[in-house]
């Protein structure tokens, strides 16, 4: 009887992680954001993070921040605490497998890519409001091309 109950338990178990996980294509999700012409970005973050539920809450829902990212990228959360399939070039793993591969297993991290699927941009750590409306602008204007963030961010201070 025992055996049967945790076959049983075991089977739910199972089911229920195969039901709510997800699968993260990110190969075809640029292809998405080519297609509007706009770079991706990444956001990793985990579940019990301070930094992380602090990112969401007061810089990534903040309406001037949702109004750059709504319009010039394509947004993708990946919560690594949670077992979804992610597969970007030759990898295919879970989410903290994925940020380990990318090198970018700090969270809260931003990742931008462009149409070539390459990271052109990111950030690890927590960024604030201000902090992160530069850093969707040197990304969506495509400075990173041809500066440095430390010179645009002195070129766009000396153009207020």
């Amino acid at each position: 009887m025992y055996k049967l109950f945790a076959r049983f338990f075991l089977f739910l178990i199972v089911l229920n992680i195969s039901l709510f996980a997800k699968n993260i294509d990110i190969n075809s999700i640029v292809k998405k954001s080519v297609d509007s012409n706009k770079h991706l970005f990444i956001f990793l973050h985990r579940t019990d993070c301070g930094y992380c539920e602090s990112m969401l809450m007061f810089t990534l829902d903040d309406d001037s921040v949702k109004e750059i990212v709504t319009k010039n990228f394509v947004f993708l959360h990946i919560n690594i605490s949670e077992d979804d399939l992610v597969k970007y070039n030759d990898f295919s793993g879970n989410g903290r497998a994925f940020a380990k591969y990318v090198g970018y297993n700090i969270y809260p991290s931003s990742l931008f890519l462009n149409d070539k699927k390459e990271i052109v941009y990111a950030v690890p750590g927590y960024q604030d409001k201000d902090q992160f409306l530069m850093i969707l602008k040197y990304v969506e204007s495509g400075a990173y091309k041809t500066m440095g963030y430390s010179s645009f961010k002195k070129k766009m201070g000396s153009v207020k």
